[in-house]
């Protein structure tokens, strides 16, 4: 069963690996994550969250 601590462990890795990567968590992405580990919604519902953010963010972008 996961544990708030467990949810907070899991983000805190996804989080650190993603910094590593010069990337990083907005807190949206942060609640879809908190959303998915307390299973609110699914694995598909996160990823497609994540996708139409990072999609809308590109769209913002200048070049």
């Amino acid at each position: 069963m996961k544990t708030p601590i467990n949810n907070e462990l899991m983000i805190n890795n996804i989080k650190t690996s993603m910094e590593m990567e010069n990337q990083f968590l907005t807190a949206k992405d942060i609640n879809v994550l908190n959303d998915f580990a307390n299973n609110k919604i699914t694995m598909e519902d996160a990823i497609s969250n994540i996708k139409q953010d990072a999609i809308s963010s590109f769209k913002k972008m200048t070049f």
